[in-house]
């Protein structure tokens, strides 16, 4: 049985959407950092992230468009929680 309280792991489901290769590779950094327990936040996205800083946010803002990630405003600005591959939205 799973833990309800863990993150999704990451869903190959990703590689079926035709989503550009920086929103994928967006979604595999966001997925794992999560699985390591650690804060999904942009800052810790940028720190392992290999392109500019305006390609991670586009690829965020798809990510959300299509219900891959959910955002939770912090006090630190937001932190992004991967979604079940279950409620995604087609493009």
């Amino acid at each position: 049985m799973t833990d309800p309280s863990s993150p999704p792991h990451m869903s190959r489901k990703i590689f079926e959407l035709d989503l550009p290769v920086e929103t994928v590779s967006a979604y595999l950094l966001c997925c794992a950092l999560a699985q390591e327990g650690r804060p999904v936040h942009r800052q810790n996205l940028l720190a392992i992230w290999n392109a500019a800083p305006a390609a991670l946010d586009a690829a965020l803002s798809d990510l959300e468009a299509h219900n891959i990630l959910a955002r939770q405003p912090t006090a630190a600005g937001s932190e992004y929680h991967p979604q079940p591959a279950t409620v995604w939205r087609q493009a």
